[in-house]
């Protein structure tokens, strides 16, 4: 028996932001990327709560949230004792955020009213998903907490933020959004349910993510991404992920590649190695295909697929994504001496259980040679 629901409430348009008007008399703490202080954006989320309302600002964050960071945030909050928690930015302040609205709950028995994601990129979907990523810095090594309590209780999608984003963090966050989706479209868990959800962001990503790069995106533009990253994350924290995400965190720990390009790197040649080894995930990536016009109904399977890569590998140019470590600017001596270590990784990866084929860790070698 499949048991669905979506514990986190999502308010979304240009008005969204209107929510935070309707609190009183809370100690509210705002925990955002550094950029963002003393921004006229975050001055104005703060006025529409400071007049009846207590505020403060935390600012240390930083990507790839390690552990550390995490408890002193912790420390932070014992002075200021929030009863409501507001995360404003990319997929690592919220992870953090997650992670100290968590632990402040768990371990400091923090009376923590309400968690709040306002998510400033459209790509991780982490404002709806039960997991956040976490890092020791000592041994670069990505850790996972997945528990339904570090949801946040609600989101607010608005594109107040994203209006500003520099084209660089607009491709690769929205990449992030097509892997999410394609990955859980054939992920084990998946079903009619989170299919319907991926294949509807996947729908929008190829339709305006180029869009959102030009310097011409309209506030729809970047408000039909956000809904995309949203409905992807929906998507994934159901159906679960796969390999690429699994090999992904790898580049990220090791060479610091943004996390969206990672996955955009590796996505092709998943897809296809996916497809020889399990017939289904070939039919519905080929249906999907079919669905999404790249070919018509009387092309052959094959086709089908081809079409869908040719497809992304478009997109991925016309964003002018990097597509591979040595364009990255890694040296290719340096990524095959980590080669072995990152295979035994991403095997050990959360999202790695998820992946339709259980690849082994030759496989995952040549897979990231592929990308040297």
């Amino acid at each position: 028996m499949n048991k669905w629901t979506f514990p986190t409430k999502i308010y979304a348009g240009k008005d969204s932001l209107n929510r935070l008007t309707e609190f009183n008399d809370e100690s509210i703490l705002i925990i955002c990327d550094p950029f963002l202080k003393n921004s006229p954006n975050l001055t104005y989320v703060m006025s529409l709560m400071e007049s009846k309302n207590k505020v403060a600002v935390y600012t240390d964050v930083v990507p790839d949230p390690p552990i550390t960071h995490v408890a002193k945030g912790i420390e932070f909050m014992e002075g200021i004792k929030p009863s409501i928690i507001i995360a404003i930015g990319g997929g690592s302040c919220i992870d953090m955020s997650k992670g100290m609205a968590y632990f402040g709950r768990k371990l400091k028995h923090m009376d923590i009213k309400s968690f709040i994601a306002v998510p400033t990129t459209s790509g991780t979907g982490s404002e709806v998903t039960s997991f956040a990523v976490l890092t020791d810095s000592e041994t670069q090594i990505k850790y996972p907490l997945i528990d339904d309590a570090v949801l946040p209780d609600e989101a607010l999608l608005t594109p107040l933020f994203v209006k500003t984003s520099p084209p660089s963090v607009t491709a690769y966050s929205g990449m992030d959004v097509l892997v999410h989706a394609l990955e859980a479209y054939v992920a084990k868990e998946a079903n009619n349910f989170t299919d319907a959800l991926a294949q509807k962001a996947i729908e929008l990503v190829f339709e305006y993510l180029p869009k959102c790069y030009k310097s011409t995106a309209t506030e729809q533009d970047r408000m039909s991404m956000h809904e995309a990253s949203c409905l992807a994350g929906l998507s994934f924290n159901k159906a679960g992920l796969g390999i690429v995400h699994a090999m992904a965190h790898q580049l990220g720990g090791q060479f610091h590649v943004p996390h969206g390009l990672a996955n955009s790197m590796i996505l092709p040649y998943v897809i296809v190695f996916n497809c020889v080894h399990n017939t289904d995930v070939a039919k519905k990536y080929a249906h999907l295909s079919e669905k999404l016009g790249f070919t018509s109904y009387e092309s052959s399977e094959q086709e089908k697929l081809s079409a869908l890569i040719e497809a992304i590998v478009r997109l991925q140019h016309s964003l002018d994504c990097p597509m591979t470590l040595t364009s990255f600017g890694v040296e290719r001596v340096t990524s095959e001496a980590k080669l072995n270590l990152m295979a035994d990784r991403a095997l050990k990866d959360m999202c790695y259980r998820f992946n339709p084929y259980p690849a082994n860790h030759d496989d995952l070698v040549g897979l990231y040679k592929k990308v040297l």
